[in-house]
């Protein structure tokens, strides 16, 4: 069988992508859910879309393949060819160019549509495939249906933009910006490419999270749920087992990690009446199912509970956890650590107990998750307490580690 580029699955290859050549800790021995040529095929698919940024190294489990490219340096995200490699029949490129062809004149029936087809193409087609094809547009907001005494009628959407505006060249550098800072950033490039337009050489950024393009079909759905106020169900895969679960809840906000750019769906669990939040790259498919009649309810109850969230963290009991953290400071030379403490220290309180010495304490659902914050601070530690012990006991097991491990007293 003839190698192709183009895709049906995106879920398949969303996941080899990552696993493969985002993680990069795999080998084609770890490819276990199909045959070894299946692997070879999907490697060259991939690497045809991605061939700049493809590294490889060998080891004991042999050789690993990998993606590598500095994101200030490039202009485009390159994860967007796998959104583009979508495969099709002759058919759907027929039916495209006929039925947005035959929708130019004004509205049409199905009927009218599928004759109006078939003189433009020469070709025979079933009312139902035009019907299916229109249908699947409708979905995708190229077309609209309206039904008048229960006949369909298509027509072009209005949101359907034939051409760029005047001001062009000012709205494509817009263009430029959003296809690499926010979601659905793919929707840009696309826009770019129709208009033949040079790839970002404006725009250059420091933190640029381009994997997260890959997860952006789950994205859609989530946003979808949120708008109609809907539960959900999602395969989620288990990163330290690999096995699949099922998630059932109420999706209620998207969080953004400012440190990873990972994202996530909080969602609120019925059956255990709390929140939980799932990272959106290890979610595979999502169903959107019920209205939930209480669902601004839910929401105020988020808003009240992320004043108590360090991170997307919401505990393991959602009982509030206590943090005292003393630190010497020298008023004097070192006022910037008290207003990084100010800054940083999410909404906890700043006491001065004494000469060169203030007391930091907030109160969170895990303790836990702001450890990496506290050992920040290491060296200026004079006390650390908290109601988690297992917190503390972790501090303190890392100090007596870096104290063996470079000398010195703990």
């Amino acid at each position: 069988m003839a190698f192709s580029e183009l895709i049906k699955n995106f879920a398949k290859t969303r996941s080899y992508v990552r696993d493969f050549y985002i993680y990069g800790f795999k080998s084609r021995g770890d490819f276990t859910a199909k045959s070894a040529r299946t692997y070879d095929d999907e490697r060259r698919r991939v690497e045809s879309w991605l061939a700049p940024y493809v590294r490889w190294e060998s080891d004991k489990k042999g050789k690993r393949v990998y993606v590598s490219l500095d994101t200030a340096s490039t202009g485009s995200n390159p994860l967007y060819n796998a959104w583009k490699a979508k495969s099709f029949t002759d058919n759907d490129i027929t039916l495209h160019f006929a039925i947005l062809s035959a929708l130019a004149g004004g509205t049409k029936t199905v009927a009218g549509l599928t004759d109006a087809v078939c003189n433009l193409t020469g070709v025979f087609f079933e009312v139902q495939t035009v019907r299916l094809k229109a249908n699947e547009y409708v979905k995708e907001g190229l077309l609209v249906k309206e039904s008048r005494k229960k006949t369909d009628y298509y027509a072009v959407s209005a949101l359907t933009i034939p051409s760029m505006p005047v001001e062009r060249e000012k709205l494509l550098d817009a263009i430029r910006y959003f296809q690499e800072t926010a979601p659905f950033g793919v929707i840009g490039s696309t826009i770019l490419d129709q208009e033949q337009a040079p790839v970002n050489d404006t725009f250059a950024f420091k933190h640029h999270y381009i994997v997260h393009t890959l997860e952006d079909g789950v994205l859609l759905e989530l946003l979808l749920a949120m708008q109609e106020k809907r539960r959900v169900s999602f395969v989620q895969q288990s990163t330290r087992f690999g096995k699949e679960m099922t998630q059932l809840g109420v999706p209620l906000q998207i969080f953004v990690s400012v440190q990873s750019g990972r994202r996530y769906v909080c969602l609120y669990i019925e059956s255990t009446r709390r929140f939980h939040n799932y990272r959106l790259d290890f979610i595979k498919k999502v169903d959107n199912l019920t209205v939930h009649p209480d669902y601004d309810e839910l929401r105020h109850m988020l808003d009240n509970a992320k004043t108590l969230c360090w991170g997307v963290s919401f505990g393991i009991t959602e009982r509030k956890q206590t943090i005292h953290m003393t630190l010497f400071i020298d008023e004097q030379t070192e006022g910037y650590i008290l207003e990084r403490l100010r800054r940083e220290g999410r909404g906890g309180e700043i006491t001065h107990v004494g000469k060169d010495t203030w007391l930091y304490t907030n109160e969170l659902y895990d303790v836990v998750e702001m450890m990496a914050w506290v050992k920040s601070f290491t060296g200026r530690i004079v006390a650390l307490e908290s109601t988690n012990r297992e917190a503390v006991a972790f501090f303190e097991r890392d100090m007596a580690r870096m104290a063996a491990m470079y000398g010195g007293e703990t």
